[in-house]
């Protein structure tokens, strides 16, 4: 059921009635003959609203073969793991992930684990660092 005694809707913008905002005459002439700039009431919008943030670095050779890298595996982890032989498989295994999730950490912690495993795999297959390890 409608109701009669509504008031008639006009433009939004304008506020009188007989057509719609998005076609509304004043409106239309007011932004052809303003310029864009003349709009901007205030210079600071626009600036971005945030600093762009620098490109991540990417797991490749150079950083494998770092002292961050396979340096850092090489004198931490001899130290740090203790191999506790048969009967404690699983609990050594978990030692050991242990100390690879730490060193993922240290060296591109913006990765999940699953992806530096990915990208180790990825780059341990290049033949730069199969020269320098093999």
């Amino acid at each position: 059921m409608e109701n009669a005694a509504a008031a008639p809707t006009g433009c939004y913008k304008c506020g009188r009635p007989g057509h719609w905002s998005r076609d509304c005459p004043s409106s239309a002439s007011a932004s052809a003959s303003a310029s864009p700039l003349s709009l901007i009431r205030n210079p600071q919008d626009l600036l971005p609203l945030s600093r762009p943030q620098a490109p991540a670095p990417k797991l490749t050779p150079d950083l494998i073969l770092s002292d961050d890298g396979l340096g850092y595996v090489l004198r931490h982890f001899p130290r740090s793991f203790k191999f506790r032989g048969h009967g404690h498989e699983v609990s050594d295994l978990g030692n050991l992930i242990g100390l690879y999730s730490e060193w993922h950490s240290r060296l591109l912690p913006y990765y999940s684990f699953d992806q530096f495993v990915h990208k180790a795999e990825q780059v341990a297959a290049t033949k730069r660092v199969k020269l320098f390890c093999g």
